[in-house]
């Protein structure tokens, strides 16, 4: 029996609901377990972040050469920023007052109010990051992508061109079967791409 991944964007009774299979039938839950981390993978993988919240200690960062860090992971809290003055690979990282950072906790981002030096791994950095409750829409977009995955178990296409979900009707497209592709077809793209990380530039 599969084991449903402890940071899972979405539960196994959502997707049950979703495809009408009754909450006493447990024939499909190794499967719908499958397709949910699956489902969750895809999902992160394309934003580029874990959503669980998670603690990350001493992950290390560039200098930057400007007055912020931007971190891997977001929403942000309880940080910890430690820095090393020595350009060797030796662990002698000191913590840095936290009166001399702000946190922009959704952003995930440090604004220090000195410049990051540009070395190598000159910064370590403790944080906890993500949501302790997955937000409403992202839980039901990957929801509505497991769905996908269960009825297209076999990796081909979906053969069908629509499908009733409960009240909802998603029409399914065969061909182009990329992650983005399918998230157009489910009418998620929208929501998966409002959670995503995208480059970040900056003029300083």
């Amino acid at each position: 029996m599969a084991s449903l991944l402890s940071y899972a964007l979405t539960n196994v009774s959502d997707v049950k609901e979703s495809l009408g299979i009754a909450s006493a039938d447990t024939s499909k839950d190794n499967l719908i377990i499958r397709k949910i981390n699956q489902s969750t993978r895809a999902i992160e993988a394309y934003c580029g972040r874990r959503f669980k919240q998670t603690t990350y200690t001493d992950e290390v960062y560039n200098g930057t050469n400007i007055d912020q860090i931007i971190l891997k992971q977001r929403p942000i809290s309880a940080v910890t920023l430690k820095a090393r003055d020595s350009s060797l690979n030796d662990n002698d990282f000191e913590t840095i007052e936290s009166s001399l950072y702000f946190i922009e906790s959704e952003a995930g981002i440090l604004d220090l109010v000195f410049n990051a030096v540009g070395r190598w791994g000159a910064y370590a950095i403790t944080y906890t990051a993500g949501y302790a409750t997955i937000p409403d829409d992202l839980a039901e977009a990957c929801a509505s992508l497991a769905c996908f995955y269960v009825n297209n178990a076999d990796g081909s296409d979906i053969g069908v061109s629509r499908k009733q979900e409960g009240s909802r009707s998603i029409q399914y497209a065969n061909g182009d079967q990329s992650f983005k592709s399918i998230a157009n077809q489910l009418g998620i793209n929208e929501i998966i791409d409002s959670y995503a990380n995208m480059p970040v530039q900056t003029d300083r």
